[in-house]
């Protein structure tokens, strides 16, 4: 890899380390309390491997959208509770700066920092300046540390976040270094790897609903593997622009736009599902598998058993599997048995498995496969961007090798 990563960072006893991380974890809507923590977790090994060289830590995140919150919305997105979680994970204590992301409180208590402790800015987009690359507010937090890495992965196509562009500036015009993290490191490794030299057959399997959101990164995917699945609603896109009928599935006109260009491929490069699990519209207790049209009435919410057979027959003989986008509504159990069967193929099959970050990697740790997986991904839209080969201004801002 071309950037520089914690090795290249040089003696750091002593030194304070600005640390971007991606915090941005799911709440309790009511409590505010951390429902999932893998981001945080993710982020601990950099974090841990920063302390044993002696330095103090200053990490720095956002969470949710608090300029879209009501004011009791936004309360809940106050760091307190992600740093009391940070700190049970690390197993030492983390402070949180202060009730403001910069200021003279901030510069109070990073001053006072010893070897081995670590402080949690406020939420990022507390302050405005944090989305507009401010460049008064990027000074302000630089001067916090004596350098600066980037391990926040999910947030690295965030190229109007001052945190992720123009603090790392800043600190490049204060002649600091700036380096990668562990986590960052080990996913542009993967997805390099994956995209130049994977091992063959490369299968890619996309889900999700809207194939103009992915519609760039399908078509990467097509020049790169030997073979795509096609499941989740996008599935049902696909069908009705083939003439099929599909219910009462709702598609929207420019989706179908979005798929047509693909159809060319659809039987020789793109498989669509044989069958479908669909449920009633007024009664989504009601289901009913339906091989080709679905009734009017029904709405598709799942691949069915002969498409999950055969999409688990087509792992099982891949060498690399590569997986966005859960392939029904998996959220609800009546219709996660194509997405949890997908992610069981994976998991007992002998190939590189690599899940894209979003939802996709949130069902597999729901299902309890993530630990066999070769690689999850903790960024869903970097994820697909990195693949579609995006320049990220937050990665030009890291110092080359």
């Amino acid at each position: 890899m071309s950037k520089k990563t914690l090795a290249d960072l040089g003696d750091l006893k002593g030194k304070k380390v600005l640390i971007r991380v991606d915090f941005n974890v799911p709440l309790d809507k009511k409590t505010g309390a951390v429902k999932n923590d893998r981001r945080i977790r993710g982020a601990l090994p950099t974090i841990r491997k920063l302390l044993d060289s002696g330095a103090a830590v200053i990490a720095m995140s956002h969470l949710g959208r608090p300029e879209k919150a009501t004011p009791e919305e936004r309360k809940n997105l106050a760091l307190d509770k992600v740093a009391a979680r940070f700190g049970e994970l690390l197993g030492r204590p983390v402070k949180k700066a202060a009730d403001e992301v910069v200021g003279p409180a901030v510069t109070a208590v990073v001053r006072e920092m010893k070897p081995g402790e670590v402080v949690l800015l406020e939420n990022l987009r507390f302050d405005p300046r944090e989305q507009k690359n401010d460049p008064g507010f990027a000074a302000a937090i630089a001067a916090l540390g004596d350098a600066y890495v980037n391990d926040a992965f999910g947030t690295c196509h965030n190229d109007k976040d001052a945190s992720m562009v123009a603090v790392p500036a800043a600190l490049k015009a204060a002649g600091k270094p700036r380096a990668v993290g562990l986590l960052v490191a080990r996913e542009l490794e993967v997805i390099e790897e994956l995209m130049g030299h994977p091992k063959r057959p490369l299968l890619g399997i996309m889900g999700g609903a809207k194939v103009s959101d992915k519609i760039a990164f399908i078509q990467v995917l097509l020049s790169k593997v030997d073979h795509l699945l096609i499941g989740g609603k996008m599935t049902y896109t696909f069908l009705k622009a083939q003439g099929v009928d599909i219910g009462s599935t709702r598609v929207a006109d420019e989706e179908l736009v979005a798929a047509a260009p693909l159809l060319q491929y659809v039987g020789t490069k793109i498989t669509l599902p044989v069958d479908s699990l669909a449920a009633k519209s007024d009664d989504l207790d009601a289901t009913q598998v339906f091989e080709g049209p679905i009734p009017t009435g029904y709405e598709g919410v799942d691949i069915g058993p002969k498409t999950l057979a055969l999409y688990a027959e087509k792992i099982r003989h891949s060498g690399t599997v590569i997986w966005n986008g859960p392939v029904g509504w998996f959220e609800k159990p009546a219709f996660s048995a194509g997405t949890k069967g997908i992610a069981v193929a994976m998991a007992g099959c002998n190939a590189v498995t690599v899940v894209g970050g979003g939802e996709t990697a949130e069902a597999v740790e729901q299902f309890g496969y993530d630990t066999k997986m070769t690689h999850v991904s903790t960024g869903g839209g970097a994820f697909l961007a990195y693949v579609e080969g995006k320049p990220f201004q937050s990665l030009a801002q890291i110092d080359d090798n």
